[in-house]
């Protein structure tokens, strides 16, 4: 398993921002009704942002020895999930940011302003869920005094 990179992070957000402002642009351009985000999508987030941060909490303690109950399975499943939080809160954040993007035209109608803010909100949470999971991760390294590179593995 590779660890998180910065770069791949941005690139599946900035692809997913881009396919849906241009989905979103020409929808709407065309006189359709734009749907409102729903409220659950920025609490599920947060809520798997803690949950990452919990389970990545545990693995640290784990690792630096306060904690010798817990598996080395489940540690490399907090490192899976972590990573998958990551890539998914990547997603929603460009997705909901290029909802948003693409109604920015309609500013000055109050009903499309509250769509735009709900959609900023789903992205802010987005964003949320992509610095926990890469804490998490980062949480979810140890670094092996035998490894020749010196580098920090995941669990």
């Amino acid at each position: 398993m590779s660890a998180l990179s910065w770069q791949r992070l941005t690139l599946v957000g900035l692809v997913a921002l881009a396919l849906v402002w241009l989905l979103t642009a020409g929808l709407w351009s065309s006189g359709a009704t734009p749907p409102h985000v729903p409220w659950s999508a920025p609490a599920i987030a947060l809520v798997a942002a803690a949950c990452a941060l919990w389970f990545g909490w545990q693995v640290r303690r784990f690792l630096t020895g306060k904690k010798p109950d817990l598996s080395a399975l489940r540690a490399a499943r907090t490192a899976v999930f972590a990573q998958a939080c990551a890539y998914g809160g990547a997603v929603l954040t460009g997705a909901y940011g290029g909802y948003a993007l693409g109604l920015l035209d309609d500013w000055s109608h109050g009903p499309r302003r509250e769509v735009i803010i709900s959609a900023l909100i789903a992205a802010a949470a987005g964003l949320l869920l992509v610095i926990a999971g890469v804490v998490a991760e980062h949480w979810c390294k140890h670094s092996d005094e035998d490894d020749d590179r010196g580098e920090a593995t995941p669990a």
